[in-house]
């Protein structure tokens, strides 16, 4: 989970992670005008669709037993 806007860590750096990454199990997220706290001070619009992605992948990942990937 990225602001494509943040000033305070490059987005490429989370894109260079997600690529690097040898999991199967990944996701990047990449908020377009977000900054750095994707939680506090962005538009109620933002925060609700961060929110959004956060219960839908707890969800996701809440419901599978023992799926463990590994690397």
């Amino acid at each position: 989970m990225h602001g494509e806007a943040d000033i305070i860590t490059d987005p490429s750096a989370s894109k260079a992670l997600y690529e690097k990454a040898k999991v199967k199990d990944k996701k990047l997220c990449l908020y377009k005008d977000a900054f750095h706290t994707l939680l506090e001070g962005e538009p109620d619009e933002t925060i609700f669709h961060v929110l959004g992605d956060i219960i839908a992948w707890l969800d996701e990942h809440s419901s599978r037993k023992n799926t463990y990937q590994g690397p």
